[in-house]
């Protein structure tokens, strides 16, 4: 459970081609933009994955400034994986078997996602499309012709043409991993990290 929920986030992230995108409006905020005006966002989603791992997710996320905090649930319904996600760094807490990984552990078990940046979660999750070029160019040509990354847009909440989805996939593996956020809703509110960063030390 542990290595598809670390599979379906990173590997979104972290491989990124040239896929036919869905364009985003023109007018779109920009991080900074978002950050100047609002403190939090939270929200919910799911992952879907197809092809040799399958399975769908659910989890529910607090984001502030530039560090990001996830609750993955299993389909059993059970808390599984605590993920903190800060710019260059990835930690995350099998609630399950009662490990706790950093992200060098991480990248151990997926040594393929050396490009990764946890900074582009938290801009999808803030309704932002990661600038993810930067990486890309530095993959092999045959990875960067295996390799898509589309963006979706639709109706959220009170947002209209909001960043919804992003679906990473592989031609190689004929893997593919799409995350769908189903609510976010953004505040000027200061939340209190310390008490979700206590749950990753126990």
């Amino acid at each position: 459970m542990f290595r598809y929920i670390i599979f379906c986030w990173l590997i979104l992230a972290g491989c990124a081609g040239s896929g036919t995108q869905f364009s985003l409006p023109v007018a779109q905020r920009t991080y900074h933009d978002l950050l100047s005006e609002y403190i939090s966002c939270t929200g919910k989603g799911k992952i879907v994955s197809q092809g040799p791992i399958q399975g769908t997710l659910t989890f529910t996320f607090i984001s502030q400034h530039d560090s990001s905090f996830l609750q993955f649930k299993d389909p059993l319904g059970r808390k599984a994986l605590l993920m903190w996600l800060t710019p260059h760094n990835v930690t995350a807490r099998n609630l399950i078997d009662h490990k706790q990984y950093t992200y060098g552990q991480i990248l151990e078990f997926f040594p393929f996602l050396q490009i990764v940046e946890p900074e582009h979660i938290t801009k999808i999750l803030w309704g932002v499309q990661p600038d993810y070029e930067k990486e890309f160019n530095n993959t092999e040509m045959s990875d960067e012709q295996s390799m898509h990354l589309n963006f979706e847009k639709n109706d959220l909440d009170n947002e209209s043409n909001a960043l919804v989805g992003a679906t990473f996939s592989d031609d190689n593996s004929f893997q593919s991993v799409k995350i769908r956020i189903n609510g976010r809703t953004r505040t000027q509110t200061h939340l209190n990290l310390k008490k979700v960063w206590r749950l990753l030390q126990i």
